[in-house]
């Protein structure tokens, strides 16, 4: 199936893990790895399936971002905005949920550490979505287990999940769902005008993100390391740094070292991956 080529092109890691479950059950139990047909579930209305975004590694190959109420869709189409204008990455995929509102689904060209996936999810929050209330927003992967169930698939109440046109999310602020099962080669049709972030433009856009944290929300730095070398002890990082770039690239991504400090470190690099607008 078109489609499920296309879910598994954008979100689906290597050896993807999840549960295929009953419309409105909850995901518990053991995780097993999801082939094709588990995966087809979804679309022909059979079960839903919840994705595990994260590999037994540590690394994960999709973000999702979910809105539990319609009246968000003005920030998460902001969001949308942002993505592509400020920080010049591929457009998520936008999806009704039903009872979870909306969905924005954003794909990685390869799979990246959790920590990083996490911090950038945050500074998403931070810079786009501050005025959201945090009981009305999820973020995947997150700090428990919970994984995002897979659009398109039947709900509970006889409505189905599915992908949109960005452009139609203001149609479904009273109902966050469709009442028949989407077309499945149109659904195909729509993933397949979407990219990936390549890990450099993530790197980037993270950079971007933390770089734009005011000072005053973190603690001050003490001092300035000496040199590459003596952060590098003061800060455990593994590795050997001969070009700076190199170490602000990991200190900024260390999800272990003070936050104040990757903070600096993304202010370093933010003249190597943005240039300055005229």
């Amino acid at each position: 199936m078109r489609l499920i080529e296309q879910l598994q092109r954008l979100y689906c890691l290597p050896e993807q893990t999840g549960y295929v479950l009953s419309p409105g059950a909850v995901a518990d139990g053991t995780r097993h790895r999801l082939s094709a047909t588990d995966l087809e579930a979804g679309p022909a209305g059979e079960a839903s399936v919840a994705l595990d975004l994260t590999s037994p590694d540590g690394r994960v190959r999709a973000l999702v971002i979910e809105f539990a109420r319609s009246a968000h869709w003005p920030q998460a189409a902001a969001l949308c905005q942002g993505l592509s204008d400020d920080l010049e990455l591929p457009t998520p995929a936008v999806a009704v949920g039903g009872p979870a509102g909306y969905q924005l689904w954003l794909s990685l060209a390869e799979p990246l550490p959790l920590a990083m996936a996490r911090d950038f999810l945050q500074a998403l929050r931070q810079k786009y979505l501050a005025d959201v209330p945090a009981a009305t927003l999820r973020l995947y992967p997150g700090e428990g287990n919970a994984c995002p169930r897979l659009p398109p698939a039947a709900l509970d109440n006889g409505g189905w999940t599915a992908f949109i046109d960005p452009t139609m999310g203001a149609m479904f602020a009273d109902e966050t769902w469709l009442p028949m099962a989407p077309n499945a080669d149109k659904q195909a049709d729509m993933l397949a005008t979407l990219g990936s972030i390549k890990t450099g433009d993530f790197q980037r856009a993270l950079a971007q993100l933390q770089a734009a944290v005011p000072a005053a929300d973190h603690p001050p730095i003490a001092a300035p390391a000496a040199s590459a070398s003596a952060a590098k002890a003061g800060l455990q990082l593994g590795g050997d740094f001969s070009d700076p770039k190199d170490f602000l690239l990991a200190l900024m991504n260390d999800a272990a070292a003070p936050a104040a400090a990757r903070v600096e470190a993304a202010k370093a690099l933010l003249p190597y991956f943005h240039a300055p607008k005229a």
